[in-house]
């Protein structure tokens, strides 16, 4: 049964129509994970080693270095500027942060942060948003909530959940819980694997 990452079930759950239908059936035909294919990748990982090793802020200038993709050359500098201001003066040291899977209906979710900062004291994991597309209201909750149900079952856990709006500079915390969400996410669990084994019965 499928085993998808946190942000293309996400992508499937804030879809609706025909789109639905595109995004199952892209990640049907997609194979293995390729790197060269995954357009944050480079930017991704500055971010997560600029904490890892304790380096300075300009070292995410670094990432800019022998890049010849001309929509990478136009997309991550704003991006570097953007995260440069989202830290601004804050203290921040690194934690590797928490893994998990949420599943359900045969279908699991891949829910891998891409940090965990201890920020000014309190500690956070953390979803890295990079697209300039503005965070929808559903998506926001959709990801806080499967991380909350996945990366805090640990004893002896306390941090926070949150997504940073890179481009925005601004982190995302959870704040009323959604009534009945659970129960939305679970179907649209199983409005994917039916998708999916429809598309498998029609080969």
């Amino acid at each position: 049964m499928p085993v998808i990452s946190l942000t293309d079930f996400v992508d499937f759950v804030v879809a609706s129509g025909p789109p639905r239908l595109t995004k199952v059936r892209e990640l049907k035909r997609r194979g293995i994970y390729e790197p060269a294919t995954d357009f944050w990748k480079r930017l991704r990982e500055a971010i997560e080693t600029l904490h890892r090793e304790d380096r300075e802020k300009p070292f995410l200038d670094e990432v800019r270095v022998g890049l010849t993709d001309r929509k990478k050359l136009a997309a991550y500098p704003p991006l570097i500027t953007a995260y440069k201001r989202f830290l601004g003066r804050k203290h921040t040291r690194w934690f590797d942060p928490p893994r998990g899977r949420w599943a359900h209906a045969e279908l699991t979710v891949r829910v891998n942060p891409e940090l965990g900062l201890d920020i000014d004291g309190n500690r956070h994991v953390v979803k890295l948003y990079f697209k300039k597309q503005p965070l929808s209201k559903r998506r926001v909750e959709s990801i806080l909530r499967l991380m909350e149900k996945t990366l805090k079952a640990g004893e002896g856990e306390s941090f926070a959940v949150a997504v940073l709006d890179v481009a925005n500079a601004k982190l995302i915390r959870p704040t009323i819980p959604v009534p009945d969400l659970d129960i939305l996410l679970q179907s649209e669990a199983a409005a994917f694997m039916e998708i999916w084994q429809r598309l498998e019965r029609e080969g």
